[in-house]
């Protein structure tokens, strides 16, 4: 399916989770822009819910790769005192809900999106977050779109869970990569665009993992992040089951983390020109 004709299908567009993914999936909203692809709306977990959030605002690339590009670690890193930390491991972590406070994510989040519900939003957007209280998949289409996107992005361990009323939320992406089929469900599109980030781990050849310190830690991780994507695919066999085409859009990417953010340049264009290149042919 080449541009001229995605220009004239009802898209629908998902950024996957993935650490620090934010810089990669707004290149793809770049791409997305530039080809002049209008999804009828937008799907993501984690790292890809803050994109999806606000290009559902009516943020464009430009204004969306601003923000980041000159996003700093202290713009959003607020640990806790030390010694709550150090009182914590001494209970072997009971009770603990996590390193970074998560208030000046909250902020970044307030001065960034153009609206605060999804009542608001100029395109649908789907956010998905894990609800550890009531032990299922939340899935956020109305109510504040701030706390929809702090919920889904609570990295475990990282940020402090996120309390929602009376129910605590962690990372949406443990719970669907690229909510493909909430998307689907909610806006019928015709193609389904995905912008998809491999954990690190699912890339590495034969066993690694047992080269590495706490090992079957490393193990369970891999575990995990195996699911994660056998879940992803059979979200996509479903979709392609009931007609739609699903276009999956999986760069090879430079790893970004909190010490590595210039490194986000780079995830942008390289996710920028693959999907130029991908969405073209």
């Amino acid at each position: 399916m080449n541009t001229v004709e995605l220009k004239e299908k009802k898209v629908g567009l998902v950024f996957s989770s993935g650490f620090f993914g934010f810089f990669a999936h707004t290149g793809c909203l770049k791409a997305v822009e530039e080809l002049g692809i209008k999804p009828i709306g937008y799907a993501g977990t984690s790292s890809g819910a803050i994109v999806a959030a606000c290009a559902a605002a009516g943020m464009d690339a430009y204004a969306i790769s601003n923000l980041l590009f000159n996003l700093k670690k202290e713009d959003f890193w607020d640990p806790e005192p030390w010694y709550k930390t150090a009182f914590a491991a001494l209970k072997l972590f009971k009770g603990w809900l996590g390193y970074l406070e998560g208030e000046r994510f909250k902020h970044v989040l307030t001065g960034t999106l153009p609206v605060r519900s999804f009542e608001e939003l100029t395109t649908p957007c789907v956010i998905v977050a894990s609800n550890l209280t009531r032990k299922r998949k939340e899935v956020f289409t109305s109510g504040s779109i701030e706390d929809a996107v702090q919920a889904s992005g609570t990295i475990p361990w990282i940020f402090k869970l996120k309390k929602i009323r009376e129910d605590l939320f962690l990372d949406g992406g443990l719970v669907d990569k690229a909510p493909v089929e909430e998307l689907a469900r909610r806006v019928n599109p015709e193609v389904i665009i995905v912008h998809y980030i491999f954990s690190l781990n699912l890339k590495e050849k034969n066993n690694p993992f047992l080269l590495k310190r706490f090992s079957p830690q490393k193990a369970y991780t891999l575990s995990m992040n195996i699911a994660r994507h056998e879940h992803y695919l059979t979200q996509v066999k479903l979709a392609q089951q009931q007609g739609l085409k699903v276009i999956e859009l999986k760069p090879s990417l430079p790893q970004v983390t909190p010490n590595r953010l210039d490194v986000g340049k780079d995830a942008f264009e390289a996710s920028y020109r693959y999907a130029i290149a991908k969405l073209k042919n």
